[in-house]
């Protein structure tokens, strides 16, 4: 089934985007989003710009962002509740972004949504459509979202565009946006940042995704889902942008934390995207703890799930753990060591390097 939604994927993309081919490449630009409204939190101002620019625009998204949570919560302002199926919150999504789009520039005719499982983008099959684009279009600039944006289909599309960019025989400008920039830990005095030059027209896209209209399709989910994301970026004077392949591709695959909860200090060295290492002492009784955790896969945007096992050396016991972190601050843990007790504990977590 994953193929032929593949090959169909292709197909599509192809049929539509093909004939650029046609034309000479100086001049067209590539967005690979993967949810709607992502464009309009991570780079807005950017699209808009390059619409001015007189750019052939072209934005790919690989989903259309069916695993939202705000699918079971949509209230009006009357306080009615509506509930809508998958397919129609799909649709729905759509629609607000191709009207935050249009306010930027672009036409539906520039848009492809593609339908992979939301919290489940294939950096293969990514690959494979950048990769087609790429080598119709030499010369032309690539942009996406960044391997920093706590999200695994934002760092699935980041991973593609920064491996295609560097097989040989491709020759496309890259960038990589940050969208969930306003909700990590990263020093963003510190990070390369662009001036907004369009805030009136980016702030008027935002305000797409607060339109409550369901005669229109249109049911505010944007700010439904993200309100602080959006308020942040309306606030913000700047979009956060890498241009810079080797800082994406790069990344260090190790990083350190300190967390605090309510039961234990600990120090976590994470490894890799997925496992971590950690050692903690609990504050009752100042015994030692040690053991691994696994994140697993989530579609969730800020919040990541885990599960993990150890030994708690004061009860000299095996213990096994399920948490949650929300954003890249707070960790809720519930941890039961074999035979002896459950613990639930609620901290923060500080990134050391």
């Amino acid at each position: 089934m994953r193929v032929k939604f593949f090959c169909v994927s292709i197909l599509i993309t192809a049929a539509l985007l093909g004939a650029l081919a046609l034309n000479a490449a100086a001049g067209k630009v590539f967005w690979y989003l993967p949810h709607p409204d992502d464009e309009t939190l991570g780079m807005a101002d950017s699209i808009h710009q390059s619409v001015l620019d007189g750019n052939e625009n072209y934005l790919i998204y690989f989903t259309k962002g069916t695993g939202s949570l705000a699918r079971f919560f949509l209230t009006g302002p009357d306080g009615q509740s509506y509930q809508l199926t998958k397919e129609e919150f799909g649709q729905a999504r759509m629609a607000e972004t191709l009207a935050a789009l249009a306010v930027l520039g672009i036409s539906p005719e520039q848009v492809v949504f593609l339908d992979y499982e939301d919290g489940g983008v294939p950096q293969k099959d990514a690959e494979a459509i950048m990769r087609a684009l790429a080598k119709l279009n030499p010369g032309s600039v690539h942009r996406t979202v960044h391997i920093l944006d706590r999200h695994p289909d934002h760092q699935a599309l980041a991973r593609a565009l920064a491996a295609v960019a560097r097989e040989e025989g491709i020759e496309i400008v890259t960038e990589f946006y940050h969208v969930y920039v306003y909700r990590s830990q990263l020093p963003m005095d510190q990070m390369n940042k662009r001036p907004i030059l369009h805030r009136e027209i980016r702030d008027l896209a935002l305000d797409e995704f607060a339109r409550w209209e369901p005669e229109q399709n249109r049911y505010a989910i944007g700010m439904s889902s993200t309100p602080d994301l959006f308020r942040a970026v309306r606030n913000s004077l700047y979009e956060y942008v890498d241009p810079d392949i080797g800082a994406v591709f790069d990344q260090k695959s190790t990083a350190s934390y300190l967390v605090l909860t309510t039961a234990d200090a600990g120090y976590r060295l994470s490894v890799g995207q997925r496992l971590s290492v950690i050692c903690a002492l609990e504050l009752q009784n100042s015994a030692l703890q040690f053991g691994v955790d696994y994140q697993l896969k989530s579609n969730l945007p800020m919040i990541r799930l885990g599960v993990g096992i150890g030994y708690h050396f004061g009860h000299n016991k095996p213990y096994g753990a399920v948490s949650a972190e929300i954003t890249d601050y707070i960790v809720l843990v519930a941890k039961h060591v074999y035979k002896t007790n459950t613990q639930i504990s609620v901290g923060i977590k500080v990134q050391l390097f």
